[in-house]
């Protein structure tokens, strides 16, 4: 039998859900740095060296539904990391996500689980009816906080299927 994830107790004890995500890479300082060129630096190049390993994360999990980037950082950045990850696979971009007043990257733990929801959902309630499992893609989980802000803004909108997520780094 799985065990859960100390975040997933967390999520499953104050929401009643938690999700499956799975991630190609563990969290560590080389990918730390690479992530911080990346998405700080602004190294747009670097999206391409992770194609490979997620098309096989993403194989046949449903709909992927990207957590995209809010509309400051896009200005200031110039690119959605997000999408540039997972950009080579058929993506549906059906949640916008609005300015909130800090990076999570600038945040402690007990901050990002305190972040207000940001995300809203552009799907009609028909277009959602006609999807049995979403999969949320994300660059990077670390408390689960923003999958599941994305999934509540999913559940917001009436949808009723199954929701997983895949990140890049967990």
């Amino acid at each position: 039998m799985d065990r859960l994830c100390s975040d997933c107790q967390y999520w499953q004890q104050r929401d009643g859900i938690s999700l499956h995500n799975r991630a190609v890479y563990h969290y560590n300082d080389n990918l730390k740095d690479l992530m911080h060129q990346y998405k700080a630096v602004g190294d747009y190049r670097l999206h391409v060296a992770f194609q490979s390993d997620l098309m096989g994360l993403c194989r046949r999990v449903g709909r992927l539904v990207p957590l995209t980037t809010e509309p400051e950082h896009f200005a200031r950045r110039g690119f959605d990391p997000v999408l540039g990850l997972f950009g080579h696979l058929p993506l549906w971009p059906c949640l916008a996500k609005g300015n909130t007043d800090q990076p999570q990257a600038r945040k402690k733990r007990g901050a990002r689980l305190r972040t207000p929801q940001s995300f809203t959902c552009t799907a009609t309630l028909s277009e959602l009816q006609r999807v049995k499992h979403i999969c949320l893609v994300d660059d990077l989980y670390t408390t689960g906080t923003t999958l599941h802000h994305a999934a509540a803004a999913l559940r917001d909108a009436g949808y009723r299927g199954q929701i997983t997520s895949r990140t890049l780094i967990r």
